[in-house]
């Protein structure tokens, strides 16, 4: 309620919150009670963040992406040829594993959000109206960091369960 005070006059609010991902911010603002016109009319945008595990340098090992069983929404136009799978290694004990990356999303509050969120739409549809009008959501993000040789499909799928909207036109 403080942050929501703060940004009706003026300030900029930064703030963390316990969600799934950023639809899910506005729904649990009114899950504690602050009013969902409130919600609406101050929350400007909601970044989400994960952190999934690095590949190792050392051990991670070049895989054909067309041989790879991939999920529907991997998107396979923007790979090579080669993704990269863990091993495991003396210098990561085998894990496969050294360190950990964040994956990210930012859903903007457009006009149709600020709508939605005012009628108590749920975190699903917020999520869905968003993805349809160009957010990338956790797992896009986390597909980047995969094509990128940073961390394996694997990785993106556990952290990412439950994550996939597919955009509809």
């Amino acid at each position: 309620e403080n942050a929501i005070q703060a940004s009706l006059t003026g300030h900029v609010v930064f703030s963390t919150l316990h969600t799934n991902d950023s639809a899910g911010a506005y729904t649990r603002m009114t899950d504690m009670g602050v009013e969902p016109f409130l919600v609406s009319s101050t929350v400007e945008a909601v970044m989400s963040q994960r952190l999934v595990r690095r590949l190792c340098n050392a051990c991670k090992k070049p895989v054909d992406a067309n041989k790879m069983d991939l999920p529907s929404d991997f998107p396979m136009d923007l790979v090579d040829q080669e993704l990269f799978e863990s091993t495991g290694c003396r210098e990561c004990r085998n894990v496969g594993y050294t360190g950990r990356m964040g994956i990210y999303e930012l859903m903007q509050t457009t006009d149709e959000i600020r709508d939605l969120a005012t009628n108590h739409a749920s975190s699903w549809e917020l999520k869905k109206v968003s993805v349809n009008g160009g957010m990338k959501t956790l797992r896009d993000d986390g597909w980047l960091k995969v094509i990128a040789g940073h961390t394996s499909v694997d990785e993106i799928l556990r952290i990412t369960k439950g994550d996939q909207i597919v955009p509809t036109s």
